[in-house]
């Protein structure tokens, strides 16, 4: 299981949104030198997600993510404003591993087949979700589409593996959604990385007991609750 720390950026800086657009705690204003942070705690692989990028539909904060792509050491994760091969292509040309696509782009199944197509596995499908229905990224609307059914047509797609956050956990430090993930680990025939909810070791070792393939963890590694080397000890173990 991978263990994969979260940075979200806003307008440069490392902040955390729970579900609005309003000002959101700022937990470092160097994001570069939390990434090699992270590094230096043995991790290799960091979600980053372009907060404004979310909420605008453009690519955001490209110079910062560019600068940890050169110089933190890890492989990075981005989500957040990819609507168009364009903005796909870019990302590629700076160096970013993988490319998290989310529900307005995934909605165009063209689209992301062309993108797959072209790019393979640094293509990752991303779904939002809210109460088993799937949410647009940036967090405001639901759509009328269970993300069983989205599941679905990923998979029809050849695609293999998809990040799901729990819009209902994001941030809240309660716990992850145990009975909903294991349900879609099971059933969607996808490997599947969570977000959302994951507050301590024990959510950690459930996860990996029921076969999640990563976690993306946030909060809980800002606030203390979770400390990277553990984490990682616990995914290898």
């Amino acid at each position: 299981m991978d263990i994969i720390p979260a940075i979200d950026l806003r307008e440069g800086a490392c902040a955390r949104i729970f579900g609005d657009t309003s000002p959101a705690p700022i937990y470092s204003d160097d994001p570069l030198e939390q990434a090699i942070m992270f590094k230096q705690l043995g991790i290799n692989k960091v979600h980053i997600t372009d907060l404004d990028g979310s909420f605008s539909g453009h690519l955001c904060n490209l110079r910062i993510i560019q600068e940890m792509v050169e110089f933190s050491g890890l492989s990075i994760q981005l989500s957040g404003g990819v609507r168009s091969m364009e903005h796909i292509n870019t990302l590629v040309d700076i160096g970013v591993a993988d490319i998290v696509v989310g529900v307005p782009f995934l909605r165009n199944n063209e689209l992301t087949q062309k993108a797959y197509a072209k790019y393979g596995e640094r293509i990752l499908p991303g779904v939002d979700g809210r109460d088993g229905m799937v949410a647009i990224e940036g967090f405001e609307t639901s759509v009328s589409k269970s993300v069983a059914m989205l599941l679905e047509e990923i998979r029809a797609m050849g695609m293999n593996r998809v990040i799901y956050t729990d819009l209902r956990r994001y941030g809240s430090m309660k716990g992850p959604n145990f009975e909903g993930i294991k349900e879609m680990v099971d059933t969607s025939g996808l490997e599947v990385v969570i977000a959302g909810g994951v507050s301590d070791y024990d959510s950690l070792i459930r996860l990996k007991d029921m076969g999640v393939a990563g976690v993306i963890i946030g909060k809980a590694v800002y606030s203390g609750a979770i400390q990277l080397p553990h984490a990682i000890e616990i995914a290898a173990s």
